[in-house]
């Protein structure tokens, strides 16, 4: 195989292996998934499941939580929101403001919310993407 021809194989498999950080993010995000075919999770989970790949106490864990929970909104795999009367009532929110707004959150609370500050609920696509 000449040089060129080696060259376009190893980009093309560069560019659809999937990468560190997509396989760390999918590592949180699948159990989450899981639980949302059942019931709304309350954003503990998420938190749990992140410590699982990234330990609370690295300096990336927090930047990491965000990006899973914004890879999960961004996708349309679950919604954020509150339990209200009606049951689960999602947030309004942009995408940004949202992860920002549970970060803020979560640290406030040193990453221990216990079931307090919000939940997740599975998008049909989430669904889907756990069966």
């Amino acid at each position: 195989m000449d040089d060129r021809r080696a060259r376009e194989l190893r980009e093309i498999e560069l560019a659809v292996a999937p990468t560190p950080e997509l396989f760390e993010i999918e590592r949180a995000v699948a159990p989450t998934l899981d639980m949302g075919l059942d019931d709304w999770v309350p954003v503990d989970t998420l938190i749990w499941n992140a410590i699982q790949v990234v330990p609370e106490d690295s300096d990336r864990f927090a930047g990491f939580f965000a990006t899973v929970l914004g890879y999960l909104l961004r996708e349309g795999l679950m919604i954020v929101g509150d339990m209200g009367d009606t049951g689960f009532e999602p947030w309004t929110s942009s995408i940004e403001d949202t992860v920002e707004r549970v970060i803020r959150d979560c640290k406030a609370v040193d990453w221990s919310p216990q079931g307090s500050l919000c939940w997740l609920s599975n998008t049909p696509k989430g669904d889907q993407r756990a069966q």
